[in-house]
């Protein structure tokens, strides 16, 4: 799964303006006996790093 999620490419909304882009680093936030998310890091092409949920979790 973690593989599936660093080749894809998302969408990302930063400053008001799209990119298309892949993560270069991910992983799992899940409090116990919650649904958790999957938070992906992502560096923009003028060099800032954004986060952004890529996927949420069964409890």
């Amino acid at each position: 799964m973690a593989e599936e999620i660093l080749n894809r490419e998302y969408e990302v909304e930063y400053g008001g303006k799209r990119y298309i882009l892949r993560p270069i680093k991910a992983w799992v936030l899940q409090p116990p006996g919650k649904p958790g998310v999957v938070v992906a890091l992502f560096r923009l092409p003028d060099g800032k790093t954004v986060r952004k949920v890529v996927m949420k979790l069964p409890p």
